[in-house]
């Protein structure tokens, strides 16, 4: 092989490849787009892969074949120098395969040039593939929690990854190629997600029912345990839910609103070093908290060890757990661990900045941005689709039970959750609601379905937007007669009408009072609010509707 002629390969390789890269970085924002798309997948419900191909991912993949179908008809057209041998590096001829030597190559040259190509194509290229998908659906994750970890989803995954190997064997040279520096610029930019940039909320939200009915309260703006009630007290600077990587336990614990351990409190549960006492009732208790090894701190709750003994409280607290974990979705507050340790149950939740709705009304009022009080409905509105998906009724949605955190509204507490099918996760006697956001039909004997939440959703909706309830009255006997009989007061729902005309039609119809007439679920309230059909799986969608949300919670004031 003559110098001129290795020089001539070398340029056609650097021609293909740079051709692919040139491709890539002119399409970098779909690439952006398409991972994006990717991540949000992991919001959904961890036992089930996703059964729609976003539009981003569709376009990705389609431009990656065209590219790849061009790319070989230009090689054909010998638009490269020795561009042949970059679609067949070995010939047969006479019967016998060898290397062709009018392209100048050795027999030895052509076949190590054949399995190298072979080698990218259907081992390097796939093995990128799978390592780029892995990365944007589990990066930043709780374990367990990505659809990647079920078995239907290891099968989707790993089916996809087959695919490519059986594509990859029937590649030529400079395809190969190209696929291979194709892959790489996808998988160089998905790691970023591994240090945090870009994760996306995956919630489970945590409930308090009545392990700390009666906790101490939690400083505005400081971080507050999923499912402690928080009222104002010594204000703390905000601390944002961001994993750092303290030195020790002591720096990070300044950030958090928290007591100092009592001497016959535990200093471990489970594998969890337990840092300060955020909050304590007389049911439970719920722990700052690290786990051995990890730089992140959690909201631990456990029951009180006098209490272990109470089987009742020990299989509410169960069913909670249970409950956590079935509901996923971006609004939500996530549940990160769960276990026993010595008879002792507890759950480890997240740390959310900023505090409850409640709370911010009482000391700024109303909330007067029209971007904010959209982004709020529509985050709650998903919120309650994710709960009512996995056929969950929340029951006691209100003002107390959502956290308003720097990157959005989050949906807390699901003590008294209702499974659809009538199934009651709370004990005899307990109440059913909080009484001005409780719906008609919460008062008979009527089942109680989603369309309960859908009703409570109009309600803090208007709160938010007039200061109270729009029920709200002087007596018990007065606020139900209001719900059941005389509607709702007609200036609360003016301040919606004033800021947002649009959302507060949607907020009338809910208020429906035959269940019927009201959006059916948490989808039902999104579809309403969008002006769009029933897509709830759709990513492109939910990466509108997110978007949406983020742009207008940032004219809101925290």
């Amino acid at each position: 092989m003559t110098e001129v002629m290795r020089t001539q390969l070398a340029t056609a390789v650097l021609a293909v490849v740079g051709a692919a890269l040139v491709l890539r970085a002119a399409t970098v924002t779909l690439l952006t787009r398409a991972q994006r798309a990717v991540r949000g997948q992991v919001s959904m419900d961890p036992a089930t892969p996703p059964r729609t191909v976003p539009g981003a991912v569709a376009g990705e993949l389609a431009l990656g074949v065209a590219g790849g179908i061009g790319l070989w008809i230009l090689m054909n057209q010998d638009f490269f120098s020795r561009g042949s041998f970059l679609l067949r590096p070995i010939v047969q001829r006479n019967g016998v395969v060898t290397a062709s030597d009018e392209y100048g190559l050795s027999p030895a040259m052509g076949w190590t040039l054949y399995v190298v190509s072979f080698v990218l194509a259907a081992v390097v290229w796939p093995l990128l593939w799978h390592r780029t998908q892995y990365t944007l659906l589990t990066a930043g994750v709780p374990a367990g929690s990505s659809w990647t970890s079920s078995p239907a989803g290891r099968l989707r995954l790993g089916s996809l990854v087959s695919l490519r190997v059986a594509l990859g064997l029937f590649l030529p040279t400079g395809l190969a190629l190209a696929a291979v520096a194709w892959q790489v610029v996808a998988y160089v930019a998905s790691r970023k997600y591994r240090s945090g940039g870009g994760v996306p909320t995956r919630a489970v939200p945590a409930s308090a029912g009545e392990a700390v009915a009666d906790a101490p309260t939690v400083g505005p703006g400081s971080a507050t345990p999923v499912g402690s009630p928080a009222q104002p007290s010594q204000p703390v600077p905000p601390a944002a839910y961001v994993p750092t990587q303290p030195s020790s336990a002591a720096d990070a614990l300044p950030h958090i609103a928290h007591r100092e351990l009592l001497p016959a409190e535990p200093r471990t549960i489970g594998d969890y070093q337990l840092l300060g006492r955020i909050g304590a009732g007389g049911m439970g208790t719920v722990y700052l908290a690290r786990r051995e090894g990890a730089a992140t701190q959690v909201a631990l709750k456990t029951i009180n060890p006098e209490l272990l003994d109470n089987e009742e409280l020990m299989r509410r607290f169960q069913r909670e757990s249970e409950v956590l974990s079935m509901v996923s979705g971006a609004y939500t507050a996530r549940v990160l661990d769960s276990g026993v340790d010595a008879g002792r149950p507890y759950l480890a939740m997240e740390l959310l900045d900023g505090r409850p709705l409640d709370v911010h009304l009482g000391e700024q009022g109303p909330i007067r941005s029209p971007q904010a009080l959209r982004a709020l409905a529509l985050a709650l509105a998903v919120a309650l689709s994710g709960v009512h998906r996995v056929g969950l009724v929340h029951r006691d949605l209100k003002p107390a039970n959502i956290m308003l955190t720097t990157a959005g509204p989050r949906l807390l507490d699901f003590g008294i959750a209702d499974l659809v099918d009538g199934t009651r996760l709370t004990r005899t006697g307990a109440g059913p609601g909080t009484l001005t956001y409780m719906a008609p039909e919460q008062f008979g004997e009527e089942r109680v379905g989603p369309a309960a939440d859908v009703w409570a959703w109009a309600c803090c909706v208007v709160c938010a937007a007039h200061g109270t309830s729009p029920f709200a009255a002087a007596g018990t006997g007065a606020v139900i007669r209001r719900i059941v009989d005389t509607g709702p007061e007609p200036a609360a729902l003016a301040a919606v009408r004033t800021l947002d005309p649009h959302l507060a039609t949607a907020v009338e119809r809910a208020l429906t009072m035959d269940a019927a007439g009201r959006p059916a679920d948490g989808a039902g309230l999104v579809d309403l609010l969008t002006s769009a059909g029933s897509t709830d799986h759709d990513p492109t969608r939910v990466d509108a509707v997110r978007e949406e949300i983020t742009r207008g919670w940032r004219t809101l004031a925290l």
